[in-house]
């Protein structure tokens, strides 16, 4: 890709310097796998873990744990409230090339048990958290996070200082403030602002939806690699497409690949779980339909995998 070159997180090379985002509900192996058939990115994500239920996790062979070769390199990002459980996650994943921390996620759920993007209200106990995880791991860190509560240099200079320090291999600035949903623009020159105060790699995320937005990025803020997010929900060809990849969109091949994504999923997790992450795809890739929100919307009143199944094929390409 033009412009923008290969870095490391510890000893682990992105390349090419593109990542597939951390997603609540769609960040599973099956979704990774899709893709990563158009072309991988650089580095792939899990969804973010509970540093507490890991153990049990790990025990159970969770589905949210495992991967395949396809999906590599993998980072692994936890969410905890306290140094005691960030340690204890971090300690468990035992398989992990990267581990991240969420200092970013301002979910209600998350900010309830004050973690994620939360945290960023403390610094002392951030700082605290980070050296848990950094103590209780050799595997390469990464954080991620966001501006806090308000566009501050002075706090994100004090907040990069912290991440440093600390031994942290690379920092991901997703750049709105923990109190804002994603309607709002992300500040992309803050990417900008964090370069110039760090010296380990940085990586922007938010709003790129393009191969030219990729370009945008990096060529306003120097940032050493993109992270994508909802554009790869919606088109998990997008890392073919900023690589040079031009994809043929027709009717066709989006009920085929929606069909393959819908099938990896009913094979990998069980039927209770499997319903909920097909309705969640829907909802993003659903977009790329002239009736895709009432496509989406109408699955949404389905009990089990059968009627949905039934549904899409009987619907899904008059919804183009």
């Amino acid at each position: 890709m033009p412009q923008i070159s290969p870095f490391k997180i510890g000893q682990t090379t992105i390349d090419p310097p593109l990542i597939l985002a951390p997603m609540a509900g769609i960040s599973h192996s099956p979704f990774r796998r899709l893709v990563a058939g158009f072309k991988p990115p650089g580095l792939f994500f899990s969804e973010m873990l509970s540093a507490r239920h890991l153990p049990c996790d790990v025990k159970k062979k969770s589905p949210w744990l495992r991967s395949s070769a396809l999906e590599h390199p993998m980072a692994w990002q936890i969410v905890a409230p306290s140094p005691e459980e960030a340690a204890l996650g971090a300690a468990h994943l035992t398989q992990a090339e990267i581990i991240d921390l969420n200092l970013a996620c301002p979910a209600p759920n998350i900010a309830r048990r004050r973690a994620g993007g939360h945290l960023l209200s403390d610094l002392q106990l951030t700082d605290s958290i980070i050296k848990a995880v950094r103590q209780a791991t050799p595997r390469a860190m990464t954080v991620k996070i966001r501006l806090g509560k308000k566009p501050d240099l002075v706090f994100l200079g004090e907040l990069a200082a912290v991440i440093e320090k600390n031994g942290v291999d690379a920092i991901t600035l997703h750049p709105r403030l923990t109190t804002e949903k994603l309607k709002r623009r992300a500040r992309w020159e803050y990417i900008g602002h964090l370069k110039t105060m760090v010296k380990i790699p940085v990586i922007g995320n938010g709003d790129v939806n393009s191969r030219e937005d990729c370009l945008k990025m990096t060529a306003q803020t120097g940032c050493d690699g993109v992270m994508i997010g909802r554009a790869a929900v919606r088109r998990p060809w997008i890392f073919a497409e900023i690589g040079g990849i031009e994809q043929e969109i027709s009717p066709e091949f989006l009920l085929r690949t929606y069909e393959e994504l819908f099938n990896e999923i009913i094979n990998f997790f069980p039927p209770r779980m499997a319903i909920g992450r097909i309705k969640e795809f829907t909802w993003h890739f659903s977009t790329n339909l002239k009736f895709g929100h009432r496509l989406a919307a109408r699955l949404q009143s389905l009990k089990d995998i059968d009627s949905c199944r039934d549904f899409i094929r009987e619907n899904f390409i008059t919804a183009c």
